[in-house]
């Protein structure tokens, strides 16, 4: 466990001008606009469980997660759960609601524990009136962020349950080049993945089944051992694209 003082310079790396300019939406802007964006920032450690904000509400910050996951989700008028997306490290959200009433779109969850910016929304739409680099930034995110869920459509679409799950593992690699296979862990609760990919529980399982006959692939709680890479692409009929199509 981090003491006090780790805590703290993790903090100030995170707030620093180096890690603001490593990130997209601040990319090619001047020193002096990200510094700005910097010193109205603050970070927070938040739980796995708690809510980052609520679906309707007034929108008073964005935020910029840089650890953890969290999810985005709507609650249907049954009082029902949608899941929309998963977001990690460098995915943006809570943007959107200058465009919406300066509300909410979704709700978000923080799914497991993650350090998150949070930065004021007026400070965003003040700088998006004035700098073109910004908002071609933010504008490239959104055509990225709805290209993913066309890619997500497409292979709801097109390829059965165990090669979905194929395509996600697949996603968690760091590459794809690695012949000799790799080992990696589930980022959330199976529960949330199947819902993510489109799938009930039941089907999550047995499509889960048929991708360990098929690959050889190794599950044991989080942890995942994928024995042969190319093993793993050929059951995906090589029609793998978008190694980060489930991170929102």
């Amino acid at each position: 466990m981090m003491d006090a003082k780790e805590r703290t310079t993790g903090s100030q790396q995170i707030k620093s001008l180096a890690h603001f300019k490593s990130l997209p939406l601040f990319a090619d802007l001047n020193d002096e606009d990200v510094v700005r964006f910097a010193d109205a920032s603050q970070i927070k450690s938040y739980k796995k469980g708690q809510i980052l904000y609520l679906e309707g509400e007034q929108a008073k910050f964005f935020y910029i997660i840089c650890s953890g996951w969290v999810r985005l989700f709507h609650t249907t008028d049954e009082g029902e759960e949608v899941n929309l997306a998963v977001l990690t490290k460098e995915n943006v959200t809570g943007e959107n609601a200058m465009f919406e009433r300066g509300r909410y779109t979704s709700s978000a969850q923080v799914v497991e524990d993650a350090q998150i910016l949070s930065i004021p929304l007026s400070l965003l739409r003040e700088y998006l009136r004035v700098n073109n680099h910004l908002a071609f930034n933010m504008l490239t995110s959104m055509v990225q962020y709805q290209r993913q869920h066309e890619l997500q459509l497409e292979q709801y679409l097109l390829y059965s349950a165990p090669q979905r799950i194929g395509c996600f593992l697949l996603g968690l690699c760091p590459t794809l080049e690695q012949k000799d296979g790799a080992v990696l862990n589930l980022p959330y609760d199976k529960t949330l993945i199947a819902s993510i990919l489109g799938m009930k529980g039941a089907t999550f399982s047995r499509a889960l089944n048929i991708l360990r006959e098929e690959t050889g692939i190794h599950i044991t709680g989080t942890r995942v051992t994928i024995d042969s890479m190319e093993r793993l692409l050929t059951f995906v009929n090589g029609c793998y694209t978008h190694p980060r199509l489930y991170e929102g």
